[in-house]
């Protein structure tokens, strides 16, 4: 250990240590010629990057003082590389869903950092990724307990429950939507029904995360306080709940649990906000592609009204009939009317 604190102290060319005296002549020199790089980009970068850019280098600029004055004031110690090693060895044994829970965490500062870089051109596009990342950690999560759940009996049966659920809440606002954009029953329209159900999927998701928020925060004491109860006595709880633990158990259960209720809560917040912003922003689009999917695969150019060739026909029942022609505004739906070959 001693040889090894020699080398690194040493020059490569000389088996003398380098004296304290030219180890800190060569941090003044490292210092000023920083000082000067970052003097000169400061002339470079726009104006409004400037200060945050500075205060930045600054900062970073004295950590690595601080961290040099102390490696050279106790030569061996303060050396990275086997920190960094450490570090990289408890990240990589960690499980998939600490690992995803901690770059979240992780990636907070360099949004904020960019957001007083340039909140318009830089935070934007990054907090939209971050957004899509974020929802995929959920993604990640609802996965995790299908999986966990689809063990068991119990579970399977929780699954079908939950399907049926979820099935019928994704039909019934796929015909709200349908049924107010034509005002006859959905159903006469089962293919557009169809696709919109699967992409009323993401608001079965903010639906599911605003009941498991309340939840969470309930069951929380109840879940550390069992876990920890559960892994002292290991055969009381086989015994009494019928349940065996595993050998390994889980790890950073409060912290977990406490990410979890903080982060599915900025989810339930911010999601329903920023889906009612697209929709807002996109409804004529969105209206338009709808009326189009109903027009091309839900009608068809019957004969049985006296119509222009350019319309097109679903049947109500009963001899009657919807139309709907193409327009240059989108597809315009007409009242209901009586038709008879």
């Amino acid at each position: 250990m001693k040889n090894q604190n020699l080398t690194s102290n040493t020059t490569s060319g000389d088996s003398q240590p380098i004296s304290r005296g030219t180890n800190f002549r060569d941090l003044m020199k490292r210092i000023a010629l920083i000082s000067a790089t970052i003097c000169f980009l400061l002339f470079i970068i726009p104006t409004n990057w400037r200060t945050v850019y500075f205060t930045t280098s600054v900062l970073f600029l004295a950590a690595g003082v601080v961290v040099r004055v102390m490696q050279i004031l106790h030569p061996g110690k303060y050396e990275f590389t086997e920190l960094w090693g450490v570090i990289v060895n408890w990240y990589e044994n960690l499980e998939r869903r600490h690992q995803l829970y901690l770059n979240v965490t992780l990636c907070l500062p360099l949004l904020g950092y960019l957001y007083l870089l340039d909140a318009k051109n830089l935070f934007t596009p990054m907090a939209i990724l971050f957004f899509i990342y974020c929802l995929a950690v959920a993604a990640h999560d609802v996965y995790r307990i299908y999986a966990i759940l689809y063990e068991t009996t119990v579970g399977k049966g929780l699954i079908a429950i939950a399907f049926a659920i979820g099935s019928n809440l994704a039909f019934s606002i796929s015909g709200k939507i349908i049924g107010g954009m034509t005002h006859v029953p959905p159903t006469t329209f089962p293919h557009t029904l169809s696709f919109l159900a699967i992409f009323a999927i993401p608001f079965l998701f903010i639906a599911a995360g605003t009941i498991f928020i309340p939840i969470s925060v309930v069951m929380a004491p109840l879940l550390i306080y069992g876990s920890s109860f559960a892994a002292k006595a290991p055969r009381l709880t086989k015994w009494f709940f019928g349940i065996k633990l595993n050998g390994k158990g889980s790890r950073y259960i409060i912290a977990t649990v406490i990410f979890q209720i903080i982060f599915y809560s900025a989810m339930g917040g911010f999601a329903p906000t920023t889906f009612l912003l697209l929709l807002n922003r996109y409804n004529q689009q969105i209206e338009s592609t709808i009326g189009a999917s109903i027009f091309e695969f839900d009608m068809y150019p019957g004969t049985e009204c006296k119509i222009d060739s350019s319309y097109r026909q679903a049947s109500l029942g009963d001899e009657n009939y919807i139309l709907a022609s193409k327009q240059s505004t989108g597809i315009k739906f007409e009242p209901p009317k009586k038709c008879a070959l």
